[in-house]
């Protein structure tokens, strides 16, 4: 066996640098997590929050200015 066994945070810092590369993902999505994974703020909540602030920004489009 000549290939290194990779740390947990080596195989999820390859994760979120090739996720951009997955095919039929959201970008707006993908951005909020590689966001919060690169502040260290990965959680439970954090994750829900962010998901909710996209939700209701893609329910709640915005006005159209001089309407």
């Amino acid at each position: 066996m000549s290939e290194e066994i990779k740390s947990g945070k080596t195989v999820i810092d390859e994760f979120f640098s090739e996720i951009y590369n997955v095919n039929e993902v959201d970008d707006k999505t993908v951005d909020a997590l590689v966001s919060l994974y690169s502040e260290g703020k990965l959680t439970d909540k954090n994750i829900q929050n962010a998901l909710d602030d996209l939700m209701r920004l893609e329910l709640n489009p915005k006005k159209i200015e001089n309407e």
